[in-house]
């Protein structure tokens, strides 16, 4: 007999090689992915929904008809009414990420293959590998290489997505006629332009065509992808449907269905010719739109740098106005709107600078014509502010300003919203200490100029004033907010425990938790890796008996959080005749059903011979199968499903009192919904009862001493968890399922978490403007918050009226960016009654016209004409 081919081993040895070998262009790769995907992730939730979707009812009138339109707006209301906003656009962004790679990458291949036949042999049964192959066969491989999350996620999309556009380029090409290509050759086309100008527009429709399959295979990834972690709309369809939860599962179902279509219909209007006939708006209608909406962006955009651009009367004012003929009576200003940019205005007026242009532009642009006109020591006016590095990095001067249209020196506040001292009194009271110079803060932003990542700088400046730090921080009970990341399984019972851990490690421990519902697999691969910090939800030693073997020398067991659990199979209890395996060849199915069978009625006719299990390759699938051959039951069929569908299988019949067989497992919902037993298990195969374990990745003790000091101590029932998995099913939210549990149970939470310091890590959200001080001060607020004190900070980079309205209608808690009493004026006179000032934070700041020092003007008066 051949031996087996230990293909196996031979494609493990290939991942760990590629693993180790490859890791660093794996963490590029998974490093560029990652913020692709944040970057359209965030993109679609920058505007309001309604706004967004305003947008895209626009667009859909433009590329389609009417009836494209009501769809898309209808549809999206539909999805943000429902409440699945935000993980549709996540999923948006894993789209769209995946379908851009599939392209970029797609695309030229399959012009490569065109082009060459050694590589369409070699290429096309790799193409048929990857559509043939199951999409789950991706995840392990992709966590192995990138870990938990959407950059897997992303990965196992592209594999399974990417062969239309390869396979259709490619076709599209060879189709073109053979006499055009000749005819190009004729005219003396080199290969580019045969390929540009002949080939690729004849085959465009074939090609978008595989672009359109592409993203639609992207799309029908995303509940796969969730199984790693990927979060998004998926994941909420995951979790439906392992819960049977049928109208959440259709909810986040429809969801789907709405990208789908809408991705799908946009993709045929816009890039197919061949059914553009029925959008409302002609091809070359498109094409002016576009270029008129590109000629305004770029008008609008470039209009800045030709404002003033051509000198006025006057430059004819010979040597008496000298300066500004030097400088083309320009003034350097900054982004319009803000409020240095009026006060310039105001000064251009009160000085009757007549002939003067203030340019509009940024801060960087700025600072940009400033280096360049301090190397060639040239003349320049700009729009200055004190703090600014550009003091300390060049030799600079204000204008004096008699007539105080840049007013007296201003203050930077701390502003914050309404309620903000009784609900985070710790960050409140640091806030209002918060206090330092100009000087100190030129520190941090003069190493941000010159390279250094701002939470680097934070970092040097603290540690640099530890001093100081501990003076803002003194006698201030530390939250320490650490981010701690726990995967699970999506059973009902790890839900449960999973979403009880998240929700005391974060209210009452103070811990930032990111819980990530997996398959068992990468669960463990992510805990041994140290991707994960811990799970709740290793089943020892029997179900997870597999993955114990092969990683228990890179875990850390903290003992079982629950005894008693056990597996086996399951009938109702109305099977009052069956009461062991044994009797499964041989017993009644029940004395009380509706069919009353004769006593010696067999069970597995009754039945079918059929065992109803759940997912293939789980434990209790393994151990049912050694069950069916230890007690000789050679005419049963073992049936492979889902645990969603096994409990729906159990539902009818149980209502219906049908005899059923199951797998089943304690704890869950079912044996708290339903009257069941387990059948007697004399042969031990499914062994005695099992253990419910917390494992944790290596290092975790030392990491984060008081979460698996707590990890420790958890442990809990099985009729406890009931409570939990039975709320959950009849509709209530895990995360309310959780707190609702430990407000019930408060001496329990108290007793695991007694004598534990809280960290007590409450998010935390900063609003600051762009500007270079408010960076450095944002920045360093964040790393004393998070480093000494415990918050996770959220900073969030705004204009200034966003940044007020934020701190006003709440949407966040505090900025050290407000200007007063001048250049925020505006602000603080609409919002001053909606939020508290905490003081200043800086004294002595200062905003006016500055020069260069080597420049012989000393007041803006000097400026006016004589």
């Amino acid at each position: 007999m051949i031996p087996k081919i230990p293909l196996a081993s031979w494609i493990e040895s290939i991942v760990d090689w590629m693993s180790s070998s490859l890791s660093g262009l794996f963490k590029v790769i998974s490093v560029v992915i990652q913020e692709v995907v944040g970057f359209f992730s965030g993109l679609f939730m920058l505007p309001h929904p309604l706004l967004f979707i305003a947008i895209l009812g626009v667009l859909a009138f433009l590329v389609g008809r009417l009836p494209l339109t009501l769809f898309t707006v209808i549809g999206f209301l539909l999805v943000d009414n429902l409440g699945y906003w935000s993980q549709s656009m996540d999923t948006l962004g894993l789209v769209i990420t995946s379908g851009l790679i599939s392209i970029l990458v797609g695309v030229p291949v399959g012009i490569w293959l065109a082009y060459s036949k050694t590589a369409a042999r070699i290429i096309t049964p790799l193409l048929d590998f990857m559509q043939t192959m199951p999409a789950f066969v991706y995840l392990l491989p992709a966590v192995t290489f990138f870990s938990l999350g959407v950059v897997p996620g992303v990965i196992a999309s592209v594999i399974f997505a990417i062969p239309p556009t390869i396979r259709l380029t490619h076709l599209g090409i060879k189709q073109v006629s053979s006499e055009l290509v000749e005819a190009a050759d004729a005219f003396g086309s080199t290969s580019a332009q045969k390929l540009f100008k002949v080939q690729l527009p004849l085959a465009l429709p074939t090609v978008m065509s595989g672009i359109n399959q592409t993203i639609m295979l992207s799309l029908s990834m995303v509940v796969i992808a969730s199984m790693i972690g990927a979060q998004g709309i998926g994941a909420e369809v995951y979790r439906a449907v392992t819960q049977l939860q049928i109208g959440k599962g259709f909810e986040a179902g429809l969801a789907v269905v709405v990208l789908a279509i809408v991705l799908d219909r946009f993709t045929q209007n816009l890039f197919m010719p061949g059914r553009k006939k029925t959008s409302r708006v002609s091809t070359k209608q498109k094409a002016w739109i576009t270029a008129a909406a590109t000629l305004l962006v770029l008008v609008a955009g470039f209009s800045q740098y030709f404002t003033g651009s051509t000198t006025s009367a006057g430059g004819n004012n010979g040597a008496a106005n000298a300066v500004g003929k030097e400088v083309n009576y320009q003034i350097i200003g900054i982004d319009p709107g803000a409020g240095i940019m009026k006060s310039t205005a105001k000064a251009i007026k009160d000085y009757n600078l007549s002939d003067w242009n203030l340019i509009e532009g940024s801060g960087a642009a700025m600072t940009a014509t400033l280096d360049k006109a301090i190397k060639n020591e040239q003349p320049i006016i700009i729009t200055g502010w004190t703090p600014h590095w550009m003091f300390n990095k060049y030799d600079l001067k204000y204008l004096e300003d008699p007539k105080k249209s840049f007013g007296d020196a201003e203050e930077i506040h701390t502003i914050a919203r309404k309620g903000l001292k009784e609900d985070h009194p710790v960050a409140y009271e640091f806030l209002k200490r918060f206090k330092w110079t100009s000087d100190e803060m030129g520190e941090m932003m003069i190493a941000i100029q010159d390279g250094t990542s701002p939470e680097q700088a934070a970092k040097d400046y603290a540690e640099k004033h530890a001093d100081q730090i501990d003076e803002w921080t003194k006698g201030l009970t530390p939250v320490n907010g650490d981010a701690f990341k726990l995967s699970y399984v999506a059973w009902d019972s790890e839900i449960a425990s999973t979403n009880l851990l998240k929700y005391v490690m974060e209210n009452k421990l103070g811990y930032k938790v990111n819980a990530l519902q997996v398959e068992a697999g990468p669960m463990w691969t992510g805990v041994a890796s140290g991707d994960v910090d811990a799970s709740p939800a290793a089943w020892l030693p029997l179900t997870h008996a597999d993955y114990w073997e092969r990683y228990k020398d890179q875990v850390e067991d903290l003992g079982a959080n629950m005894t008693g659990v056990r597996t086996g199979l399951v009938v109702p209890k109305y099977m009052t005749d069956v009461n062991s395996i044994e009797d499964l060849e041989t017993g009644a199915s029940t004395s009380g059903s509706s069919s009353e069978p004769a006593a010696n009625a067999n069970v597995g006719d009754e039945v079918n011979h059929r065992i109803i299990g759940i997912d293939p390759g789980a434990g209790i699938m393994k151990t049912t199968a050694s069950a069916i051959e230890k007690y000789g039951l050679t005419n049963w069929n073992l049936v492979e499903g889902s645990g969603a569908a096994m409990t729906a299988t159990l539902d009818k019949a149980y209502k219906n009192k049908e005899p059923i067989i199951i797998t089943g497992w304690t704890p869950h919902w079912m044996f708290n919904q339903y009257d069941l037993k387990y059948l007697e298990d004399p042969d031990k195969v499914y062994g005695d009862a099992e253990e419910i374990h917390t494992i944790a990745r290596k290092g975790l003790k030392e990491d984060h001493p008081v979460a698996y000091e707590f990890l420790s101590r958890f442990k809990w029932t099985s009729d406890e968890m009931g409570e939990m998995m039975i709320a959950i099913q009849d509709g209530t939210s895990p995360e309310q399922a959780a707190k609702d549990y430990a407000e019930k149970h408060k001496d329990q939470i108290d007793e695991w978490t007694k004598g534990l310091t809280p960290v007590n890590g409450d998010t935390f959200r900063l609003g600051y403007v762009a500007w270079d001080s408010e960076i450095a001060s944002t920045n360093l607020l964040k790393y004393v918050m998070e480093n000494n004190l415990g918050y996770k900070v959220n900073a969030l980079q705004v204009e200034a009226g966003p940044m007020w309205t934020g701190v006003a209608s709440g949407d966040v808690d505090a900025s050290p960016a407000a200007w007063l009493p001048l250049t925020h004026a505006d602000y603080w006179a609409k919002y001053k009654d909606q939020l508290d000032d905490l003081g200043a934070n800086m004294t002595g700041v200062k905003t006016g016209l500055v020069v260069p020092a080597y420049m012989d003007v000393k007041s803006i008066a000097d400026l006016k004409d004589k």
